[in-house]
């Protein structure tokens, strides 16, 4: 029964999301991150927002696609703590490296799940990997290296087309956030086991 509660989170998490499309943009614009005017609430609203439909809707196939592949090993309560720590560390780490000497550029905003969404992949391919699934392993290496590789870059390898400037910073660090909290989580389970 442990799917419910992680259904729950994707459920919330999407009608957030969807809830904050159809606000009008005057009322979005003060809730997105903007570097040059930084409140802390927006290290949590920025994500709910989206640069256009495109990007909105691959966000939430993404977020119900996690949801599919988490709930057969991560409670409801761990998917939304994973969740929340891809959406802060994804922010911070753009606000931190979005910048140079970094990248050739400085990102003025940030918007969207991504950051948290590869938290979370990389989050549910450790616990696939601790369980000794071998392609697993292989897709979080692959996801590293992609990370690191755009990070290195200051862009992107691969782009939907959805948005203008994809946030690889917020890709960096929403995985390592997701990826640090999910090896705490998987060592504290072990460590309760024996």
């Amino acid at each position: 029964m442990q799917f419910q509660s992680l259904d729950a989170v994707v459920v919330l998490v999407t009608i957030l999301t969807i809830l904050a499309a159809l606000l009008p943009v005057e009322w979005q614009y003060p809730l997105v991150y903007q570097r040059d005017n930084f409140q802390w609430y927006q290290l949590f609203t920025t994500n709910f927002f989206h640069e256009n439909t495109r990007h909105l809707l691959l966000n939430l196939v993404g977020l119900i696609f996690m949801g599919l592949l988490a709930r057969r090993f991560i409670s409801g309560l761990q998917f939304a703590v994973i969740l929340i720590f891809g959406l802060l560390g994804a922010v911070l780490a753009e606000h931190v490296l979005g910048q140079p000497p970094y990248m050739s550029i400085t990102v003025a905003e940030t918007r969207g799940l991504s950051g948290a969404l590869h938290g979370l992949l990389a989050a549910s391919m450790l616990y696939l990997a601790v369980a000794r699934d071998r392609l697993a392993l292989i897709v979080l290496c692959g996801l590293l290296l992609k990370v690191c590789v755009e990070a290195f870059r200051g862009e992107t390898l691969v782009s939907s087309g959805s948005v203008e400037l994809v946030a690889v910073m917020g890709h960096l660090g929403g995985t390592i956030s997701g990826l640090a909290l999910a090896a705490a989580l998987v060592r504290s389970r072990t460590v309760r086991s024996n």
